[in-house]
Parts: C-alpha cells; sequence; structure tokens
C-alpha cells in the first residue's frame, strides 16, 4: 500500500502528467467555445413590464402577464439569458388598444416592439399567448400641498420674518379617487433645528409610509429654505382713533396714544415709523354698560413679525 502511494506521488510530480491535464483542459474549452458557437433553438418565459402607462390609469397587477418566446439564438446569448433572465417590456402608448375595462396587447401590433428588444444576432420564431389582456383602473390626479414639519429655535438675537418656503409647495399625486379624496395635504419628515443663525436650506422628504403604495408622486423630497435675520424690539407712540362714533354724539377719550411694542429685523427697522400703524377704538363694540374702550391693531406693517399693545383699557367720555 506504501509503494502504491509512493508510485501515485511520482506520477503527479511527473512532467507527462501535466502536460495531459493541460492538454485535457484545453480540449475541454475548445469543446465548450464550439458549442457555445453553435445556434440553438429554445423557449424562454419573459416577464412583460408595462412602460408608456397613460397617468390616469393604473395598470393592475396579474401574474399571466407573460410570454413564451420561442427564440434561435448562439449559445453564448443562451447562456447569458440563463444566468439573467430578460424583462420584455410593452409600450402602452403604441402596442396596445383600450377597451372599457382593458388594454389589449397583440403580436400583429406589437411584434416589432418585442423583436427590436433583442440584437441582431437572436430570431424570434413564435410567441405565445398571441394576446395578452391589462386588467386598469381609472387613477385621479390631484396637486396636493406640502406641510413642513419644523421645530426651530434661534440663537438670542436671532429669527426669522416669513415662514419657511417649500418647493415645490404642491405636489401632483395620482392614484385611485378614494384614496386621493381623504388626503389633504402631505407632510414631511421632522426638520428639527436648534440655535439657528443662519439661513436654512434643507431637503426634506415626503412621508408616504402611510398612503396606499398604489399613489404615486412626482416628486418625493422638497426644498425648506428661510432668510434668517438679526432681530431687534422698537416701540412707537401712535395715536388712537375711534370709529363709529353715532351722529350727535361727542366722544372724548385718554389717553390720546397708546405705545405700540413690535419685533421686527435690523435691515427692515430703519423703514418702520410711526404712518405704518393705526390703532382704533370701535365704539360698536361697547357694551351697555361699559366703562372703557377697547384698543386695537387695525394696521402694521408686513415686515412686522409680532406687536404689542402697552395699554388694553381707554377711559372715555360722552358729551353731548
Amino acid at each position: 500500500m506504501v509503494v502504491l502511494k509512493s508510485k501515485i506521488a511520482k506520477a503527479f510530480k511527473s512532467r507527462k502528467i501535466n502536460v495531459f491535464f493541460l492538454f485535457f483542459l484545453l480540449a475541454f474549452i475548445i469543446l465548450i467555445l464550439t458549442k457555445l458557437s453553435k445556434e440553438y433553438t429554445n423557449t424562454i418565459v419573459l416577464d412583460v413590464k408595462p412602460e408608456g402607462v397613460p397617468e390616469e390609469v393604473i395598470v393592475l397587477n396579474d401574474s399571466t402577464h407573460k410570454l413564451k418566446v420561442t427564440l434561435t439564438t448562439y449559445g453564448f446569448k443562451w447562456f447569458n439569458f440563463y444566468l439573467k433572465t430578460p424583462e420584455l417590456t410593452i409600450d402602452f402608448s403604441e402596442d396596445v388598444n383600450k377597451t372599457e375595462d382593458f388594454f389589449i396587447w397583440s403580436t400583429s401590433k406589437g411584434f416589432s416592439n418585442i423583436n427590436d428588444q433583442f440584437d441582431k444576432n437572436t430570431k424570434i420564431k413564435s410567441i405565445n399567448p398571441d394576446t395578452l389582456k391589462f386588467r386598469y383602473d381609472v387613477n385621479a390626479v390631484k396637486h396636493i400641498p406640502v406641510k413642513v414639519n419644523a421645530e426651530l429655535t434661534f440663537s438670542p438675537g436671532y429669527d426669522m420674518l416669513d415662514d419657511i418656503e417649500i418647493t415645490p409647495d404642491t405636489i401632483k399625486v395620482i392614484g385611485p379617487a378614494s384614496i386621493l379624496e381623504e388626503l389633504e395635504y402631505l407632510e414631511t419628515e421632522d426638520l428639527v433645528l436648534k440655535n439657528v443663525k443662519t439661513a436654512i436650506s434643507n431637503t426634506l422628504a415626503i412621508q408616504t409610509e402611510s398612503i396606499d403604495d398604489k399613489v404615486k408622486y412626482d416628486f418625493e423630497e422638497v426644498e425648506a429654505s428661510a432668510v434668517v435675520e438679526r432681530f431687534t424690539e422698537g416701540t412707537l407712540n401712535i395715536p388712537i382713533r375711534v370709529i363709529n362714533v353715532p351722529k350727535g354724539i361727542r366722544l372724548k377719550h385718554f389717553p390720546k396714544n397708546v405705545k405700540v411694542s413690535y419685533y421686527t429685523s435690523l435691515e427692515a427697522f430703519k423703514d418702520i415709523g410711526e404712518k405704518d400703524f393705526r390703532v382704533v377704538c370701535d365704539y360698536n363694540d361697547l357694551g351697555e354698560n361699559s366703562s372703557y374702550l377697547t384698543p386695537k391693531l387695525a394696521k402694521q406693517p408686513q415686515k412686522v413679525k409680532s406687536t404689542r399693545l402697552h395699554q388694553q383699557k381707554i377711559e372715555f367720555i360722552i358729551t353731548e
């Protein structure tokens, strides 16, 4: 037994055995290449993918949407097919006819498009079935506003005058009408920023997890932006006007002016003056036993973020 093992070991170490295996490997490779270079005819089952489907409809999934295609092509191509089975596309803008319930594809109308999806060395012998029916449902189209979920805290002395701008601020949504009727707005993922003192510019994903997957969107992300500025507070003494005083009644009020504090950006502060505010007391708001008027801010600049009246009661006397 030991002698036999020794002879086998010597044989493998000899050059004759090495040359034999080299020629054997080369012969095997040549045989495979010869086989792959020949033409073969076979049938392969291919999945079908709709494309060019009109936006107003949705094609319902159906496991019968497959084609058995008999092809003649070289072994190399068949080898590729077995590694990765191709998928055929059907162009709904050209290759189908629409009925009340179905889109209907037929080889008589769509053969050319199928043929173009194979290279010139592949010949289609037959396609079965010769007709496919695609059931569909009608989609609705709706433009839905986007709502940003923002939680912002600013560094001391910083703020923003305008709301966060969303681009796009509405999104075109396509899906079953019964689902879209319930959608009033789309929310973004949370935007949480702390100690903000520079401009805001963030890309936010639309939250779609809780919405039926039959619904499609033309955008899945939006851009959120805002200008952040230094802010300050100002105070002005604004005259009080009493309105809607009936004819025949003379009314005197005190004080004649009220202080109004406002919060705005440093940039806008220099352009704001008394003319930009109007404080009124409405005589019609007086109750039966009222002894004072209530001032209200009837006008303020757009570039003011918040205001505060320093006095809430205005005394008055009626003189006839």
